[in-house]
């Protein structure tokens, strides 16, 4: 009745303060019901009946009470590392789809023009040669860099959405992702070093790489985890269990859209400059500690949210799971 009653109107607000006592100790009751019935395995219809009881409950108590909440999106940001330690294991995945490709495609192409045109066009390899070949800083003005800034958006949102959205296929179309743009990333830099523009277009990318592909990781790590929600379900539905998850996701793809909007401003702007060269690969190296320090500690001090809580009533629940500091 008193679920019924708030998700009829506004929520939480439509409920006096005792109402709002009983509902959660009738939630916290519900979750040890649940979980008990999961244990003795009482018959997946029950679980599936509790299941779906407990996230209306959750979701009127917690969603529903933030919103509206102006700090709801700042709240993500802050929770977004922690997030991330959580699913360690799919970043790791990630990680290796992505930089893997990359680095056996870099060397292949280096040492053999021939695996370079297996890979890509010759007209597209000539024309990454012209763009970083013959560009000169100088002739950038201010409009020209917006104009950049605002195609780098564009183009690493396409990428990291691609490697997250395809998720939906039960994880293989992030993999799939991850390791095609790992492999195009490796075969372009090997192409290039081997013509001779190497030390552009290293200096170029050193100091916008740490954000960019730290954000197509987490994007691809995230889609890793979308699709692992649809294969392991621990007795929900798949869109109960995608929806239980949602949270988390969100936050980590938050964080990664932060990292990309950084990594554009900078390959807009700084990325073309005629900064030393020397001055770009110390600012890379510094960002990349930076972005270290931000994944590895950041928020450790935050309270474990409750919808995490909640999704740890599944024992061994991979996307819950916490890497303690």
């Amino acid at each position: 009745m008193l679920l019924g009653k708030s998700e009829r109107s506004a929520g939480t607000k439509a409920l006096v303060p005792t109402e709002m006592r009983d509902l959660a100790e009738l939630y916290r009751s519900l979750a040890g019901d649940l979980m008990r019935v999961r244990r003795d395995k009482l018959g997946a219809d029950l679980e599936r009946y509790l299941d779906n009881l407990a996230s209306r409950a959750h979701n009127t108590l917690y969603a529903g009470s933030q919103v509206g909440n102006r700090f709801r999106a700042w709240d993500l940001l802050l929770d977004f590392p922690p997030a991330l330690r959580r699913a360690w294991v799919f970043f790791a995945i990630a990680m290796a789809c992505l930089y893997g490709p990359g680095l056996i495609g870099g060397v292949a192409a280096y040492n053999d023009e021939s695996y370079a045109l297996a890979v890509m066009s010759s007209d597209d390899l000539e024309k990454m040669e012209k763009m970083h070949g013959n560009s000169d800083p100088s002739q950038r003005d201010v409009n020209t860099d917006g104009a950049m800034t605002g195609f780098y958006v564009y183009n690493n949102v396409g990428i990291a959405f691609r490697c997250f959205a395809t998720g939906l296929a039960f994880g293989l179309g992030s993999l799939f992702y991850m390791i095609t743009n790992g492999l195009m990333m490796g075969v372009i830099f090997g192409h290039l070093a081997r013509m001779g523009i190497g030390p552009k277009i290293f200096s170029f990318a050193a100091m916008h790489s740490s954000w960019e592909l730290t954000a197509i990781v987490i994007s691809g790590s995230a889609g890793l985890q979308m699709g692992y929600s649809l294969v392991k379900t621990y007795g929900r539905t798949r869109l109960g269990n995608l929806r239980m998850h949602g949270l988390e996701l969100l936050r980590q793809v938050s964080g990664a859209a932060v990292f990309l909007f950084i990594a554009a401003g900078i390959e807009g702007n700084a990325s073309p400059s005629g900064i030393p060269r020397e001055a770009k690969y110390a600012l890379g190296i510094t960002f990349w500690i930076l972005v270290f320090l931000i994944l590895a500690l950041a928020g450790k001090r935050r309270p474990i949210p409750t919808d995490v809580l909640e999704l740890r009533a599944a024992p061994g629940d991979a996307i819950a799971r916490d890497s303690r500091p």
